[in-house]
């Protein structure tokens, strides 16, 4: 993220909310518009503002991960009740869970659930109607979480590089690309892995995780 190309794609990514902004605030002012197109221009400037800070959070969590200060204090905490929690819409993937029991791990609860909705929610090729599961399976002292998604051919040709640079901005227009290298360095910071790999021409997803004794 050092690269002067990458703070070129910062700065046109962050101005792209502020347009639609701009000019709803400019018709707001004007005072030409009627109470239906005020109330459309208000919804503008919340969506719009909202996409803005999130954009930001995102920014600050790559700085973050590259200085190793993503994690807050570590607490006990139950992986199988997080990954059922990390969805912000209905279209998130499914879970399935091999075994119906805790699986407990010690981490800071905010940024597992953060790297759990990455796993849940990404989205990388419109060819995905419906999301496959995320599998869930407890072996050998550590908890693996998967999932399969349909991928673009010239994102599958290099999965390892999805973990470590941003998207292209194509596959990613409300975002600055660093959900899966955010992800990669919380479950690094964890104890634990993602890897991303190509399995039968889909994208696969895997983190492996320590459990608590």
């Amino acid at each position: 993220m050092s690269h002067p190309e990458w703070f070129l794609r910062v700065a046109h990514d962050l101005r792209n909310p502020l347009a639609p902004m701009q000019t709803a605030t400019y018709l707001l002012r004007s005072g030409d518009i009627g109470g239906e197109e005020q109330a459309r221009m208000l919804e503008v400037i919340d969506r719009q503002g909202m996409r803005l800070a999130a954009m930001i959070d995102e920014l600050a969590d790559g700085l973050r991960a590259e200085y190793g200060r993503l994690l807050g204090p570590l607490v006990e905490t139950d992986l199988a009740t997080l990954v059922q929690l990390a969805a912000n819409g209905l279209d998130a993937a499914p879970v399935e869970l091999a075994q119906e029991q805790p699986l407990p791990v010690l981490a800071d609860d905010a940024r597992l659930l953060q790297l759990l909705r990455v796993l849940r929610e990404l989205r990388l090729s419109p060819d995905e109607v419906l999301a496959s599961p995320v599998h869930v399976e407890r072996h050998a002292g550590r908890v693996r979480v998967e999932r399969l998604l349909a991928c673009p051919a010239e994102l599958l040709a290099q999965p390892e590089q999805l973990l470590l640079a941003p998207l292209p901005p194509r596959y990613c227009e409300d975002s600055l690309g660093l959900q899966l290298p955010i992800a990669a360095s919380i479950a690094s910071a964890l104890g634990g892995q993602l890897q991303a790999r190509d399995q039968d021409g889909m994208l696969a997803l895997v983190l492996d995780l320590p459990l608590m004794a």
